[in-house]
């Protein structure tokens, strides 16, 4: 990607990351419903050796096998929470700075990357998943899982120099915390990097896929309009889920409840009119 005149460029603007509430609240719940559902069956399963005196070896041998096999799974748990909370983070900050990871739990900040820290991909020989062709790359896969230049991307990754030695750091703009993990504003966060980029360090060369991947135009910084086409797929979708569901209502309701479904239906159908008449 080449260099750009700075004057040309948008106004660069912080951006905090802004968390999914509903999301990470469920996604907490179940990591926790997941912890408490395998001890209670650990527990389960050591009473079922002493309650069945007439089991097999195998049978026992394999109880044993599936609680420590179970045990393993939610002592490696434990040990994610307990000894890697200290790295954990629920926000990302991209500021003039850099980029910043902060703990809202312990209001401290986690990690930071300045933009001075970014440093040019290796020249020399290449191996391996993160083999880099741009300063700023990413990994796209196709929809056959295989790696692609216009597939999807998962993650970013770039070079950083931390203490005198560059590693690779990699990044999803998602939360890393055990009640986190998807960010509403993730766009805008990818925005705010590539414009930081663009500000900070515009000698770095930056895969041209991220900004197509992400509605992004490479001009102006501005996300390019939905398209109408994807709109309409979604109000039909959507129609279409209401109308499944209200029919398995209806065919299993009494002749009153059935009634109430047709009004529904003739509702749904006179607001989606007056809409496309507007």
């Amino acid at each position: 990607m080449l260099s750009r005149n700075k004057n040309s460029l948008p106004p660069f603007r912080a951006v905090r990351s802004i968390s999914n509430t509903f999301w990470d609240f469920t996604t907490g719940i179940l990591i926790i419903a997941l912890a408490l559902g395998g001890a209670g069956l650990i527990i389960y399963l050591i009473a079922e050796l002493f309650r069945e005196p007439f089991m097999s070896e195998k049978e026992i041998l394999g109880l044993i096998v599936l609680a420590l096999s179970i045990a393993v799974a939610i002592g490696f748990f434990i040990y994610k929470i307990v000894y890697e909370r200290s790295k954990r983070y629920t926000t990302t900050i991209i500021d003039e700075k850099g980029v910043r990871y902060f703990n809202r739990f312990t209001n401290t900040i986690v990690n930071e990357l300045l933009w001075n820290q970014f440093t040019e991909r290796d020249l020399g020989k290449q191996k391996g998943i993160y083999a880099a062709k741009f300063d700023i790359d990413c990994l796209s896969y196709n929809s056959r899982g295989a790696r692609s230049e216009g597939g999807s991307i998962t993650k970013l990754f770039w070079r950083v120099k931390v203490d005198e030695k560059e590693i690779i750091h990699s990044e999803y703009f998602t939360s890393s915390h055990l009640f986190g993990g998807y960010y509403v504003n993730r766009k805008d966060l990818i925005r705010a990097f590539l414009l930081g980029l663009a500000h900070y360090r515009p000698d770095l060369t930056i895969n041209p896929w991220i900004f197509i991947a992400n509605s992004i135009n490479i001009e102006d910084y501005t996300f390019y309009p939905k398209s109408l086409f994807i709109n309409v797929l979604m109000v039909l979708f959507f129609i279409l889920s209401m109308l499944f569901i209200l029919f398995l209502l209806y065919e299993g309701s009494t002749p009153l409840e059935q009634e109430n479904v047709q009004r529904m239906i003739h509702d749904l159908f006179v607001k989606l009119k007056s809409g496309l008449e507007f």
